[in-house]
């Protein structure tokens, strides 16, 4: 619920990777630290990228779909008409 919490949370999750002699864990223990201040940050701020995230999803989906259009423009268009209906 707050910062506090949230670093102990963490430092727990930290020490329970280091008893647990697992080797797949050690590596999510070092990308988790590498993002522990973002990690943080929301517990102070309470705002994701999972707008942005998505949006950038929706434009890869419609890339894909129309692929082989040779026109840069019409893969403008394709996303701006998606996306007037968020």
């Amino acid at each position: 619920p707050d910062v506090k919490e949230s670093i102990q949370a963490l430092n727990n999750w930290y020490e329970n990777v280091s008893q647990s002699k697992l080797n797949l864990f050690y590596r999510a223990k070092g990308t988790v630290k590498r993002w522990e201040q973002h990690i943080i940050n929301y517990f102070k701020t309470r705002i994701t990228n999972g707008f942005a995230e998505g949006l950038n999803n929706k434009i890869k989906l419609i890339k894909r779909i129309g692929y082989g259009v040779p026109k840069v423009e019409n893969l403008k268009r394709r996303v701006f008409l998606s996306l007037l209906s968020i």
